[in-house]
């Protein structure tokens, strides 16, 4: 899977205004970068009367919009989605993704904070602080970026981050849970599929392959 690296920061500090700006940097730079926003309260993104929210109102399960420039999926779900599920499922092929939010999740944290808006910063600051983006100085022991500077904050995140991921050719999803796979492991997977698909009629050189297996002894789809 990607590195996944979260923001997070007091409300109207500017976690999505640095998200903004760091996103065409690192794109521009050849890398593909994902995000995720976590959000506490109940799920809307569909716009009241659009027919997929028509579809939505009237009882679908999942709803998808697709079309030949992207495509969007609205599924129910009865938990809150785990990051490494999120990230195996749909960030596979990223070099990237940034949460905002996750501020109690075991991940890597860069803090926005800014003084005129809030006294403090956060608290509890603990190890899975990485660095530090604000217009004063707070912690000496981390990397500091003032709020402009966009280019530090995306070579840091490239050196530390990108660059030092070995990404695997092969992931494994069971249950939505991300299976750690060691190197044998992966590769024979990955060439045991792709030995047994590669003489299939519109299998030749593939550059992705998904398999999806059902295992529900209930019967029910």
């Amino acid at each position: 899977m990607p590195p996944v690296i979260s923001l997070i920061g007091k409300p109207d500090c500017g976690k999505t205004t640095l998200l903004e700006k760091l996103i065409p940097e690192l794109k521009s730079r050849g890398y593909r970068v994902g995000t995720i926003k976590h959000h506490v309260h109940e799920f809307t993104m569909d716009h009241e009367g659009k027919d997929t929210w028509r579809h939505k109102k009237a009882g679908a399960g999942v709803v998808a919009l697709s079309s030949p420039t992207g495509l969007g999926v609205i599924r129910d779900t009865d938990h809150d989605s785990q990051v490494a599920e999120l990230t195996a499922r749909y960030f596979y092929d990223v070099d990237l993704v940034i949460t905002e939010g996750y501020k109690h999740l075991n991940l890597p944290k860069i803090e926005v904070f800014r003084s005129a808006i809030h006294q403090t910063p956060l608290a509890n600051r603990d190890q899975t602080w990485i660095a530090m983006v604000s217009d004063i100085k707070i912690d000496a022991a981390l990397p500091h970026f003032l709020p402009a500077d966009v280019i530090g904050v995306a070579d840091f995140l490239i050196d530390h981050f990108i660059l030092a991921q070995l990404k695997p050719e092969a992931t494994l999803l069971v249950d939505g849970q991300v299976i750690p796979l060691n190197s044998f492991v992966e590769t024979f997977i990955r060439q045991s599929v792709l030995g047994m698909i590669s003489s299939l009629k519109g299998c030749r050189d593939p550059k992705e392959i998904t398999i999806t297996i059902r295992n529900d002894q209930t019967g029910k789809n």
